[in-house]
């Protein structure tokens, strides 16, 4: 029994003295590339909500004679949403559908389903606002949370990858690389320690053999806690700049902001 736990340890070392810094390194750059691609859906969803919120404050200045008529909180936010999925998106690439910046954008739009999803954002909002037309002020806030965190498209990349939880991991991941450079430091000591046993004192070129190859053990330890620390700044670093939480938070405040204007404004409202 010792002697299978002892192979299947070695085995274990070897494997990871071998692998260790190439896994962390494809895992950083797996999530890098999946953190950009995040962003740019949240970033999307944002901007959706920041042009809502824009469109809002238009109608409340009496910009939008074609609304002028509109009395129901229900139907005033439907005109507005309904102006600010039409301006946003279907207008846009219709006046710019030549330049080559725009069409870039139109692509990665239905790339990364973000029309369909603003189209799911404004039907779940309607749902909601249709059954408050007088009363007490609505939950605004939880209607937002709601709408946006049921929102599958923009919930998920691609409809797959939950955004939420992902982040969650990404959230930690830099602590985890820093574990892994500590646990590759241990291996690499784990693996050179037991040559050690071996050396011959009265046999110098065997011994000085020896000497390198755990020289060499600890080459690597040292060099996996370098490249732990390395990528667990570098990851430290994008999550400060690309933040989810932060433009989450943003998105759903303007969104709320947004409806409770309307809802003071409109005659049921008031």
């Amino acid at each position: 029994m010792n002697e299978f736990i002892t192979s299947v340890t070695e085995a274990f070392i070897n494997f990871g003295t071998s692998n260790l810094m190439i896994i962390m390194l494809v895992v950083f750059f797996i999530s890098v590339i999946l953190k950009f691609l995040m962003f740019y859906l949240i970033k999307a969803e944002y901007n959706f909500s920041s042009a809502f919120e824009t469109r809002t404050h238009r109608f409340l200045n009496r910009e939008y004679k074609e609304g002028s008529n509109l009395k129901k909180f229900h139907d005033v936010v439907k005109f507005i949403l309904e102006k600010t999925f039409n301006e946003s998106y279907i207008v846009r690439r219709k006046m710019f559908r030549k330049r080559k910046e725009d069409s870039k954008v139109a692509a990665l739009n239905r790339m990364f389903l973000v029309e369909i999803g603003a189209k799911s954002l404004i039907d779940d909002t309607l749902k909601q606002t249709q059954y408050h037309e007088s009363g007490a002020t609505p939950d605004f806030k939880g209607i937002s949370k709601y709408v946006f965190n049921s929102n599958p498209y923009f919930n998920k990349l691609w409809g797959v990858i939950p955004i939420g939880l992902t982040n969650n991991v990404f959230s930690r991941l830099p602590s985890l690389f820093i574990i892994g450079g500590i646990f590759g430091t241990f291996l690499g000591i784990s693996q050179g320690l037991p040559a050690l046993k071996t050396i011959d004192p009265g046999n110098i070129a065997t011994a000085q053999t020896t000497l390198g190859n755990f020289l060499e053990s600890m080459t690597f330890a040292m060099y996996s806690s370098v490249v732990g620390i390395f990528l667990s700044v570098c990851f430290t670093i994008m999550n400060a700049f690309m933040s989810y939480n932060s433009l989450y938070l943003g998105l759903v405040d303007r969104f709320t902001q947004s409806l409770e204007l309307l809802w003071k404004e409109t005659v049921n409202g008031s």
